[in-house]
């Protein structure tokens, strides 16, 4: 796979979703995303391309983020498929195929879900908190009494955008490079990386960098000894009550994104009282 077939894939898995179905979930933006390199490999076989491309259709569904290394394993698994010599070395290495998709999408997910969702999206959200802070927006405080210039209000946002893209693209321009050289004993370029220890690691500074913030806040209502007001007594609460509640959707097997898109919220419908 050359650059620019690469930088083709590349660009269409921004699409990866967008044909996106009950029935078979990613399989139309995996089929767009591999039309390239499959009309590159069969093109001396067309008459062979629409059953290649009902094998791509079947159901598929991955992180979209991580799905870049089922592409190149995908894309390696299928030149081997098209240089089969016999009709029995064809079936053997469809069936490998179809088994390197089911297997490869639901190992990529699993780390992709823990990774980009469960803890790069807050650490990142923590990242702006921090910024408009720093900027003097007081979001400790109610915002009727503060005068937010818009500089402050969209650079914390493009500053935790701006990070969690920059992980996101090169994961997934890598993603494509790496598996399409790598094999199964590798599993396809997964394990290059200390996946484990990297989450563990960025979500140990998630819980130093909340825990600095609680602190901060703490601090920022107790520091001229006054008795705290119902704004403290409020977001305390419901700090308190997310903590409580993470236990219970890692008990249920909640989807943490949930919880913290409901805490924003919640925090939001707050700080406007």
């Amino acid at each position: 796979m050359n650059f620019a077939m690469r930088l083709n894939i590349f660009l269409r898995s921004f699409f990866l979703q967008t044909g996106w179905n009950y029935m078979k979930y990613q399989n139309v933006g995996l089929t767009f995303v591999m039309l390239p390199f499959l009309k590159k490999l069969y093109e001396n076989d067309k008459d062979a391309l629409p059953s290649v491309l009902t094998r791509y259709l079947e159901t598929f569904n991955t992180q979209p983020v991580m799905a870049s290394f089922c592409f190149g394993a995908l894309a390696q698994k299928e030149e081997a498929v098209a240089h089969a010599k016999t009709l029995a070395a064809f079936k053997e290495r469809v069936t490998e195929w179809s088994a390197v998709r089911k297997s490869l999408s639901i190992t990529a997910a699993s780390i992709g879900d823990r990774l980009f969702w469960g803890t790069l999206k807050p650490l990142t959200l923590l990242l702006a908190l921090f910024i408009w802070l720093g900027l003097g927006v007081n979001f400790f405080e109610g915002c009727a009494n503060q005068t937010i210039s818009t500089w402050a209000a969209f650079s914390a946002g493009a500053a935790a955008f701006s990070a969690f893209n920059a992980v996101a693209l090169f994961v997934k321009w890598e993603g494509i490079k790496i598996s399409f050289r790598e094999d199964e004993n590798a599993c396809f370029g997964l394990t290059r990386f200390d996946w484990n220890k990297t989450i563990y690691r960025a979500k140990r500074l998630g819980l130093l960098a909340a825990v600095g913030m609680i602190v901060y806040g703490l601090y920022y209502y107790l520091k001229d000894f006054e008795e705290p007001n119902a704004h403290f007594y409020a977001r305390a609460a419901i700090v308190l009550v997310f903590v409580c509640l993470s236990f219970v959707t890692r008990k249920l097997k909640i989807a943490n994104m949930y919880l913290y898109l409901a805490a924003v919220v919640t925090l939001n419908i707050v700080c406007l009282f």
